[in-house]
């Protein structure tokens, strides 16, 4: 059999698949265009612009793939892709505390992007996860060594805070475009801690004054020690209605109280010891003879 005679066979085998695909197109034309695009799905994958894809072949990773329709063959080839555009987090209420000891809640927005495709998908499991994980760790970094004094230089805490999230995420293939905090106020107690100096200042100065009054320093303390203030009679029903919810409260809690356990019923007494015992016999009372009628004459 010469070589002309073993071509053959496979171009008879190619016609008849052909006219086989042909009468089925004429026959079942939605089944046909549904099998063509599996087919052309096997062989060949479509990047869209913004992402970016990374082929691998037999499980490596062996180039990045621009957007548009790339051929790739079937058990050989995979592609993983990847948005390259920017992507913006923000995490609000992180709380940090400060060299000084003071507690503040922290709100925080890092813009980043994908640099290079084949670290961001092959040196981290999800890239967004890790960056939010990420985060909180950089800003009690950044803010640990300050005090509340260097908390007014938002300049200087963006700058850091951008310089010291990009040299993090940078093992990932990501690059920092943005990041800083958006508000920086502090906790609850820290603003009581704060505020104890200008009250102190401002107790104290008004002692003075009233010692320089003519009030002698007992009567002074007594006036400032109080915290109560002075409520006018014409003011006094606003302040009572405000107290009204709380009084409120106090009576729901109570009613809601467990009711007492009954206490258990004593054992009724013996019955006294049967004895003879008086008997009282009625007195007959006697009638009065009734008066004659007279006849009338």
């Amino acid at each position: 059999m010469s070589r002309s005679d073993l071509l053959q066979i496979p171009l008879m085998i190619l016609g008849a698949a052909w006219h086989l695909i042909l009468r089925q197109a004429r026959e079942h034309p939605w089944t046909v265009a549904v099998a063509l695009y599996g087919a052309a799905r096997a062989f060949g994958i479509m990047i869209q612009s913004g992402h970016r894809g990374v082929l691998f072949r037999w499980g490596k990773a062996v180039g990045e793939l621009e957007p548009g329709f790339h051929w790739l063959i079937p058990l050989v080839h995979g592609v993983r892709t990847t948005p390259v555009r920017s992507v913006t987090i923000h995490l609000p209420g992180q709380k940090v505390m400060t060299a000084d000891g003071l507690v503040y809640d922290v709100s925080v927005s890092v813009v980043y992007r994908v640099e290079d495709a084949t670290r961001a998908l092959t040196l981290v499991d999800d890239v967004d996860a890790g960056c939010r994980a990420a985060i909180p760790i950089v800003v009690a970094e950044v803010l640990r060594a300050r005090d509340q004094a260097q908390l007014v230089e938002r300049a200087s805490l963006d700058r850091e805070l951008s310089d010291r999230m990009g040299a993090w995420i940078a093992r990932w293939g990501l690059v920092v475009e943005q990041a800083g905090f958006t508000s920086i106020a502090p906790d609850k107690g820290a603003l009581r801690t704060t505020q104890l100096r200008s009250r102190t200042t401002e107790r104290a100065r008004a002692l003075r004054d009233l010692i320089d009054g003519g009030l002698d320093a007992e009567s002074a303390l007594v006036m400032l020690g109080s915290e109560r203030q002075p409520v006018a009679k014409s003011s006094r029903p606003y302040h009572a209605r405000a107290r009204r919810p709380a009084r409120a409260a106090r009576a729901r809690r109570a009613m809601q109280k467990p009711a007492a356990p009954p206490s258990p019923a004593k054992p009724a007494d013996a019955s006294p010891s049967a004895g003879p015992t008086a008997t009282k016999t009625a007195t007959p009372t006697p009638k009065r003879p009734k008066a004659p009628r007279r006849r009338k004459g």
